[in-house]
């Protein structure tokens, strides 16, 4: 059966990434929003892509096949990129930097009306104190790894835009919400782990630490958005939540959810070591946990995360007209502590 054609009213999205954590998100959202959607993975295609989306198996090293998944396509969304966390720096310049020029290159060759980069407020480093809150035209400073790689790669989408492909780039900072496998749900299957060994209060460090979140819905919406003004052609944009939460409410939000009182502890050493739960975690796996989320070998790393350049301007993305939506963060963090337990990624 032949797919139907792009047209004004039905664009045709290309999504790269669709079956990770944003691109998942994204991929319903579009589809939701009557776009056509074609889904790039590495994986063979997962069940819970939605019906309608198209599939095709290729990673972004292999040029024939992304002409084939560029055909007939009007916006390009590019999710896909490889981490810290589970890649080493060649794969991460390979991906991030080789990859997007390469996608790219076959964007430019169907005319696409719009290609949007997904990169991250990392770009902005931890070397330099920079003068916040930050505009996206300051001089980055990225720290060397997976910033310097998004960095790179967000210098490729600028060369491809100074020829005339319509560009965009969104910045975001932590993303969490339902299907997230790391930072807040790596601090929430702690809290989990603690509570399944028995510990009646979640231990966390006395002095705060400001952090920056957004919710996942907050970046699909922006994503979309900025495929579809034309303020945005050329422009980066950071997305942030509107407040900046301390560790001690993002851990409160966790442990009310989880059923633990919050412990101020001044001991670093606090709570369980990484082999005690390791231990808990084989347990709860063993008692119908899913094995989805990741366990850090430092425990609630995430709520440690201090950044000199914490706080970012959302100035560029409201001139758009863009509006931010999740505005009770607690409550969203809350939410996201309960999709785990009742997808039984947390028991």
């Amino acid at each position: 059966m032949s797919m139907p054609q792009p047209t004004a009213e039905r664009p045709m999205a290309l999504v790269t990434g669709g079956t990770g954590f944003i691109g998942k998100h994204l991929v319903a959202a579009l589809a939701g929003g009557g776009w056509g959607v074609r889904v790039l993975g590495r994986r063979p295609r997962p069940d819970d892509l939605p019906a309608a989306a198209e599939y095709r198996q290729a990673d972004l090293t292999a040029d024939e096949a992304l002409g084939d998944a560029c055909r007939d396509v009007t916006h390009v969304f590019h999710v896909a990129g490889a981490s810290s966390s589970r890649s080493s720096p060649e794969e991460m310049e390979a991906v991030n930097v080789d990859g997007t020029e390469r996608l790219l290159q076959a964007a430019d060759r169907v005319g696409a009306r719009r290609f949007v980069y997904v990169s991250t407020s990392s770009v902005y480093g931890k070397k330099v104190r920079l003068p916040q809150p930050i505009r996206e035209d300051v001089e980055a400073h990225p720290d060397s790894g997976y910033s310097e790689s998004k960095w790179n790669a967000e210098q490729v989408v600028w060369r491809f835009g100074a020829k005339g492909v319509p560009v965009a780039v969104l910045r975001p900072v932590t993303v969490y919400g339902p299907g997230a496998i790391k930072l807040l749900a790596s601090t929430t299957l702690d809290a989990a782990i603690e509570r399944f060994a028995g510990l009646g209060t979640f231990a966390v460090a006395r002095e705060p630490v400001e952090l920056r979140m957004v919710h996942v819905d907050e970046v699909v919406a922006a994503l979309i958005h900025l495929a579809q003004v034309e303020d945005a052609v050329g422009g980066a944009f950071n997305l942030s939540a509107e407040t900046y939460p301390s560790s001690h409410t993002v851990a409160e939000a966790v442990t009310e959810e989880v059923g633990l009182d919050l412990e101020l502890s001044d001991d670093p050493d606090a709570g369980l070591s990484y082999e005690e739960r390791q231990q808990v975690r084989e347990r709860m796996l063993d008692a119908g946990m899913r094995d989805h989320i990741l366990l850090q070998r430092e425990r609630v790393r995430f709520l440690k995360k201090a950044n000199p350049n914490n706080r970012l301007s959302l100035d560029a993305l409201r001139s758009t007209g863009f509006a931010l939506s999740v505005t009770d963060l607690p409550a969203s963090i809350r939410a996201a502590v309960r999709w785990y337990r009742d997808h039984r990624w947390i028991v």
